[in-house]
C-alpha cells in the first residue's frame, strides 16, 4: 500500500480511542467538496511525499501501549488489493483498526470483515441511493449495487460502525430524509456540515450548505431510525 499522509495522534477520529491516522493515495470518486484533493488528483499526488507501510509500522511499534488504534482513510483504502495484508500487520501490533470507505468495493470489505481485521467502519453515504444522484455528487459513473452491498455487509457483519453524509451545497432536506429511510435501521448516522477551504472544485469555496441549525432540525426528524445520530 502507498500512503500520502500520516498523523501521529488523534483523539477524535476513532470514537473513544487514541489513534494514529494513515491516509492512502488515490480515489475513484471526484467529489467537488473533497478536502483531500492532494490524495485524489493524479497531478497533485505526484507532488506528495510517499509514505510506505514500513514507515508506518516502524512508528507504530514505538507507540505500543500508548496508541490504541489506527484509522485508515484516504483517498479510498479499498482500492488496494493488499489492504487485508496490511491490516494483518497492524493487528499483530495489538491495535484496533478503523476504516473509512466510500463503499465501492464490497469484495474487499467482505474479505476483511470475514477475517475480523477491522473493528470499526465509517462509510460515507454521498447522496440518495439512486444512480443519478450518486453520479452527480461523485462526478463519476457509480455502480450503485456495490454501494448497497457494502451497506448491508457493514450492518450485518460488524457490531460497531457509522454511516455519515457530508451535506454539500446541492443536498437538501428531502435528500437526507431519503438516505435515512434507506439506511434504517442502523447503528449510527452522522450529518456533517459542509465547510469551505481547499475543496477539489475551487468554486465550492464560495458556496454554502445547510447550516448547523438546519441540520439539527433534520436530525430530529430522522433520529428514530438510528441508535445514535449526530451533527458534526
Amino acid at each position: 500500500m502507498i500512503f500520502g499522509g500520516f498523523q501521529q495522534l488523534s483523539l477524535i477520529d476513532y470514537p473513544g480511542k487514541i489513534c494514529a491516522i494513515a491516509f492512502t493515495i488515490g480515489c475513484n470518486f471526484r467529489c467537488a467538496f473533497c478536502h483531500n484533493k492532494e490524495l485524489v488528483l493524479p497531478e497533485l499526488i505526484a507532488k506528495q511525499p510517499i509514505i510506505t507501510e514500513d514507515d508506518i509500522l516502524t512508528f507504530l511499534k514505538t507507540r505500543i501501549g500508548k496508541l490504541e488504534a489506527l484509522c485508515i482513510t484516504g483517498g479510498e483504502p479499498s482500492l488496494y488489493d493488499d489492504l487485508d495484508k496490511f491490516l494483518q500487520k497492524i493487528k499483530q501490533l495489538g491495535l484496533l483498526i478503523k476504516l473509512d470507505t466510500n463503499g465501492t468495493n464490497p469484495t474487499i470489505l467482505s474479505k476483511i470483515l470475514d477475517a475480523k481485521l477491522v473493528d470499526y467502519i465509517a462509510m460515507d453515504i454521498k447522496a440518495p441511493l439512486t444512480t443519478q444522484d450518486y453520479n452527480k455528487i461523485t462526478s463519476v459513473q457509480v455502480n450503485l449495487d456495490n454501494i448497497k452491498k457494502s451497506i448491508e455487509l457493514i450492518k450485518t457483519k460488524l457490531s460497531d460502525y457509522e454511516f455519515r453524509t457530508t451535506v454539500e451545497p446541492s443536498l437538501r432536506e428531502q435528500d437526507i430524509l431519503q438516505i435515512a429511510k434507506y439506511l434504517a435501521p442502523a447503528k449510527k448516522y452522522f450529518l456533517q456540515e459542509f465547510r469551505t477551504g481547499n475543496t477539489l472544485n475551487p468554486l465550492y469555496n464560495s458556496m454554502k450548505g445547510l447550516s448547523q441549525d438546519e441540520l439539527e432540525k433534520i436530525k430530529d426528524k430522522i433520529k428514530d431510525n438510528f441508535e445514535q445520530i449526530g451533527v458534526r
